[in-house]
């Protein structure tokens, strides 16, 4: 395996956790949740872009380089898609969040992969922003659950369809992450160690056990709970899920690093 170089990773781990986070949040604007939500998630997509950006300048990386315009671009919406600004400027702000996040993103890939070609890089950058949007949207859908605590009227159809987009989130990694093994399974076997033999299995296998499969698990048991408007064990179930698909995200990550290969 090859040493891994944090900085590029790290941002790339933080572009990609914003952008899920904001196409989570397209499927609740009109949430009564109030202006708090709004804020809490904003901020919590802006820092981590700010880090990213922090990080490309830290490494060397220039103001005018697509990564860090991208980054730009996506704080530029923060006004917007955080206020109490509500209608299309809280749209326009949120496509400037998801625009700006995805070309990072996919500036970030194109640099450090740049051995794959630009159909590997596509592969790699939607790769990275289904998993983004698995960890977005389960962490943005567990802190909805939360607001069933402070807003009891709140309509239960609110958290149901963020729940249904993690799953669509979940299952467009999953196809993304089988698509690599295939496309670049000649490359994955050539690596030290390869990705077939056990130690590589060990990761491979968290990568797809922690991060895919049991969040989908989870889902599962958290829209039988809303069936039943539980959304208390709902949330519970929600945190635990956050966690693994967080756990998936970095392994993701590492794999990529290491095997120089999207997964």
């Amino acid at each position: 395996m090859r040493a891994m170089q944090w900085s590029p990773l790290a941002t790339q781990f933080c572009l990609q956790l914003a952008f899920g986070v904001f196409a989570a949040l397209a499927f609740v604007p009109r949430a009564p949740v109030g202006v708090l939500f709004y804020r809490l998630m904003g901020t919590t997509a802006a820092l981590p872009i700010g880090v990213a950006l922090w990080l490309r300048l830290r490494a060397g990386g220039s103001w005018l380089e697509p990564g860090a315009l991208g980054a730009l671009l996506a704080l530029a919406g923060y006004p917007l898609y955080s206020g109490a600004v509500r209608g299309a400027s809280w749209w326009v702000g949120l496509a400037l969040g998801l625009a700006g996040c995805g070309g990072a993103t996919a500036a970030v890939i194109a640099q450090g992969l740049p051995e794959l070609g630009v159909p590997g890089r596509g592969v790699a950058t939607l790769s990275a922003l289904a998993t983004g949007t698995v960890a977005g949207s389960v962490g943005l859908a567990m802190v909805l659950g939360h607001w069933y605590l402070t807003v009891p009227k709140l309509e239960i159809r609110h958290l149901q369809r963020l729940n249904r987009v993690t799953v669509a989130a979940m299952l467009a990694s999953a196809g993304l992450f089988g698509l690599s093994l295939w496309l670049f399974g000649s490359r994955l076997r050539a690596g030290e160690p390869s990705l077939f033999d056990p130690f590589g299995l060990f990761y491979l296998g968290t990568r797809a056990a922690v991060g895919l499969a049991l969040p989908l698990v989870f889902a599962a048991m958290a829209a039988s709970s809303l069936r039943f408007h539980n959304t208390r064990s709902a949330t519970g179930i929600l945190y635990a899920s956050t966690v693994l698909v967080l756990i998936g995200t970095a392994v993701s990550v590492f794999l990529q690093d290491s095997y120089r290969v999207p997964l």
